[in-house]
């Protein structure tokens, strides 16, 4: 049972960190039609963010919180200026698009780990390993705060897409940008709007993991592949379908590892890739059209 309740607890709140990375996908995606691929290494800055100034500098936790969304956030936008909205107003095929936002996502690494000598980086639990028990389960102060930003960071990006004007201003850009252009809407400033607010989600889901892993200027792979198979598994562009998907990966991935094999949880999540491809590749809540 002690077995059980700590397999439950971790790979519920790894997997919320990979939705957190599956939704900020999303937030592009809705926007422009392109998947980010520079996400992962969004996440390693808001770690580094956090080491430097959370760890290092010892500013408040609340302007810490703050440098790791809007950090990041800056990066994102460059990387939308230089790298995808000049080639989107070409019109080029999408996979080149993608391509370059991996581009502009190895160039932050290669900044980042020249700086840090591709070190770790100095991380702590700073919301304390103290446990709060709800039953049988007895989880950290810092896997509930993650859980709790998640759960804000989830319901207020979908109400920001379903209830506002904002929101459905980037759905409309990315459904038929030509009919929302027309009907006034800026194509650019949308984008880099949905930009800024993805990589704002990636920031603090890197600032918040960054205790639990050995983070590196390397770290941005293993996120974002986990992320973007969270979105996957959940229904791609669907924001609450992203979280759902990354809990249910997360649960499979350590389940395996604590009752099969170790070696084994890596494996298993990209059997549930191939599974959802082939069986239901709209993910299992599937959207909206």
């Amino acid at each position: 049972m002690e077995l059980f309740v700590i397999t439950v607890t971790t790979g519920i709140c790894i997997g919320v960190i990979y939705g957190l990375v599956g939704l900020s996908f999303t937030a592009i995606y809705n926007a422009s039609k392109i998947v980010n691929f520079s996400q992962g290494v969004l996440a390693m800055v808001g770690a580094f963010v956090g080491h430097l100034f959370v760890f290092n500098a010892k500013v408040p936790l609340y302007l810490g919180v703050v440098l790791c969304m809007a950090i990041p956030a800056i990066c994102g936008l460059w990387v939308n200026r230089f790298f995808s909205e000049p080639l989107l107003k070409r019109n080029v095929p999408l996979v080149t698009t993608f391509l370059a936002t991996l581009a502009g996502a190895l160039i932050i690494e290669g900044l980042v780990g020249g700086y840090t000598h591709f070190a770790y980086f100095e991380t702590r639990f700073v919301f304390g390993k103290e446990p709060v028990t709800f039953g049988l389960f007895r989880i950290s102060r810092q896997y509930l705060a993650i859980i709790i930003a998640a759960a804000v960071l989830c319901i207020g990006y979908w109400f920001l897409l379903n209830k506002t004007k904002i929101g459905l201003g980037i759905n409309a850009t990315g459904i038929d940008p030509d009919m929302a252009s027309l009907v006034g809407i800026n194509l650019s400033r949308t984008r880099m709007l949905a930009w800024a607010i993805s990589c704002g989600i990636t920031g603090i889901a890197g600032f918040l993991v960054a205790p639990l892993i050995l983070a590196t200027p390397l770290m941005g792979l293993p996120v974002v592949v986990d992320g973007f198979i969270a979105a996957i598994i959940g229904g791609f562009g669907n924001p609450l379908a992203a979280v759902l998907g990354g809990i249910i990966l997360g649960l499979l991935r350590y389940f395996f590892i604590g009752y099969i094999s170790a070696g084994l949880g890596d494996l298993c999540v990209f059997i549930a890739l191939l599974l959802t491809l082939a069986l239901r590749p709209q993910g299992i809540i599937r959207v909206r059209e």
